[in-house]
């Protein structure tokens, strides 16, 4: 069952809803109808997460400079293993935002890469890979559902859609997880 106190709960219920309609229309009531502006996937799959991720992560390349890329790793501790890979990436960003809650140090990726902790605890339930700019929006969000098992359960969805991602990269800006956006070139760390 979803966290419904979770920042993008609502967001991921309604583009379950619009996935889950063969008539979108019905929903207009319940729905802003400018959602409605790309594709839209809902998905439980943690493989789906995953490659969707990197798809998201990759097409930093195709859009070389002209976009900036927001991921979520829950804990610093788990971007460690994939901090190489992000310094790769760096070449190719704008900017990216690392958001994490602060178990471990990080060392420094990159000019352009900058480690958010300040209320990363609010998306700790949450994966998060954003990439936009003025003409690319591409957004991955799923929350993690409790398990009775010990593995890792997500509820998202990806999309293409400008306004779903804006809404998305909103909830973070009004959650004040983005609050602290740095000068370009500044690494930024916030002990929390």
């Amino acid at each position: 069952m979803l966290n419904k106190n979770n920042i993008f709960h609502d967001l991921i219920v309604e583009v379950r809803a619009l996935t889950e309609s063969h008539d979108p229309s019905l929903l207009f009531e319940d729905l802003h109808t400018d959602s409605l502006d790309g594709e839209y996937h809902f998905t439980t799959s943690k493989k789906t997460l995953f490659m969707m991720s990197r798809v998201i992560e990759d097409s930093l390349r195709i859009h070389k400079k002209r976009c900036t890329l927001y991921s979520g790793f829950q804990e610093l501790s788990r971007f460690k293993e994939h901090s190489e890979r992000y310094a790769k990436l760096a070449g190719y960003a704008d900017q990216i935002f690392i958001i994490g809650i602060a178990d471990s140090p990080i060392e420094k990726v990159a000019d352009n890469v900058h480690i958010l902790t300040k209320n990363a605890d609010i998306i700790r339930e949450n994966w998060i890979s954003i990439i936009k700019n003025h003409n690319i929006h591409i957004t991955l969000i799923a929350q993690e559902v409790p398990s009775r098992e010990h593995h890792e359960r997500y509820v998202g969805f990806y999309t293409n859609s400008k306004s779903l991602t804006e809404k998305a990269v909103n909830i973070l800006n009004d959650n004040n997880i983005l609050s602290d956006a740095t000068i370009s070139g500044k690494q930024t760390y916030f002990d929390i």
